[in-house]
């Protein structure tokens, strides 16, 4: 994957959260996605993600602040802000055939 193509995922996988499509947002991560948060939850499974990604009440909102990525290790980073149900700064995450396959949280809370 290159930078553009991290990029564009993240792009699609905002764009799914943003406009309510669960299906949509699940569809960027790799069927045996290890996606979790340290101390909140665990997901293997893209399946698992669906009702996770679900909008709550009024909605997710994610706008991306800042989009790195390392051709060589095929790892990432985004900063963004998350408005919705969960809130969150960062979030890392490592890449296999063109899908995000590990998507680890870290938050930072505060002014």
């Amino acid at each position: 994957m290159t930078g553009d193509e991290f990029a564009a995922l993240a792009d699609r996988y905002a764009a799914g959260l943003n406009e309510g499509d669960a299906s949509a947002a699940a569809a960027c991560f790799a069927e045996d996605v290890d996606y979790h948060d340290p101390l909140r939850y665990h997901f293997g499974h893209r399946t698992d993600l669906l009702p996770f990604f679900e909008p709550p009440d009024g909605g997710h909102r994610v706008t991306w602040h800042r989009i790195l990525f390392d051709e060589a290790a095929q790892a990432g980073l985004l900063e963004y802000t998350y408005e919705g149900q969960r809130e969150g700064v960062s979030q890392r995450a490592r890449y296999a055939s063109g899908s995000k396959r590990a998507w680890k949280k870290r938050r930072y809370f505060g002014s």
